[in-house]
């Protein structure tokens, strides 16, 4: 049996423990060289991908500082195995999917014509003229909702419904006449543009009715009600869908807006021709009539 002073690298000189056999520290000097041998050729073949795909070095560079380390920690006496390795980092795995597991979101506000209105433009634009008209012409909508459930007398009902069919009247005029011809020429998506000419028919239908007919009747109330309903479903198509890619499109808004500003005033001009004389009240002063007599109207 040999002695203990033996030549550096036998089984003798990397035994440790002196008391176990020669062939258990023999197999376990074999095994470490061979991982470290393993590791070290890894670690050569990613430094070696890192130098021939430059762009792609960030990604690799923190897996391979672990493969060297790896390398280092291996080649000592007292390096742990992998199988150790794995067995401490796995609660570790388990608490971060705990950690990032997704939570149920709440529920998705409905959506108004206040809360989808696109942003001011730093300078107003055709987008920016029509939002406006859709916020005013929807606060005449809550108005009547006020009147017609405080049993208004129903004069003052009709003034009010007639100022929202007004306003419509030239909203709708403006739209079909300029700005979905300017938005059809920017390329913006012809059945989009259809479906908002077939509601303006639909809604067109709808103010006919109430202009013709008498607050007193049953379903007056109702119909300025679904109407209301029906203009608010457009106008969020609008502000979602159709508003954004005209801004995003090849359309001058700015000089569109102008050409729409002028129109709506010559159409407001014809509109308070054609009203009958402004009614008085008691006091002797003149009752508002025509698009702006919303602004005067008490709910």
């Amino acid at each position: 049996m040999a002695d203990d002073k033996t030549k550096r690298g036998s089984p003798d000189n990397k035994r440790l423990n002196k008391g176990e056999p020669y062939e258990v520290a023999y197999a376990k000097a074999k095994r470490a060289k061979t991982t470290a041998q393993k590791t070290a050729k890894k670690s050569a073949k990613k430094a070696t991908t890192r130098s021939a795909a430059p762009r792609a070095a960030p990604a690799a560079r923190p897996r391979a500082r672990k493969a060297s380390s790896r390398s280092t920690s291996s080649s000592g006496p007292k390096s742990a195995s992998p199988a150790m390795k794995r067995t401490s980092a796995a609660p570790a795995r388990k608490l971060a999917r705990k950690a990032t597991r997704a939570t149920p979101k709440p529920p998705k506000a409905e959506k108004t014509a206040e809360n989808t209105a696109p942003k001011t433009m730093k300078e107003a634009d055709a987008v920016d003229l029509l939002t406006d008209d859709h916020l005013q012409v929807g606060a005449l909508f809550k108005q009547y909702d006020k009147l017609a459930k405080k049993e208004a007398p129903a004069a003052q009902r009709k003034t009010l419904a007639q100022t929202i069919c007004d306003m419509l009247k030239v909203h709708t005029t403006i739209e079909e006449e300029i700005f979905y011809p300017a938005a059809r020429r920017a390329g913006i998506d012809a059945d989009l543009l259809d479906e908002a000419d077939i509601e303006h028919a639909s809604a067109k239908e709808l103010i006919a009715q109430i202009e013709g007919g008498n607050p007193d009747d049953d379903h007056y109330d109702a119909k300025v009600k679904v109407l209301g309903e029906y203009i608010t479903h457009h106008v969020v198509e609008e502000h979602t869908e159709m508003f954004p890619k005209c801004r995003r499109a090849s359309m001058d808004g700015v000089a569109l807006r102008a050409e729409m500003e002028a129109r709506k005033t010559a159409l407001e001009s014809t509109a308070s021709a054609a009203a009958p004389s402004p009614e008085t009240t008691s006091e002797g002063k003149e009752k508002p009539t025509g698009v702006l007599a919303s602004l005067f109207a008490k709910s």
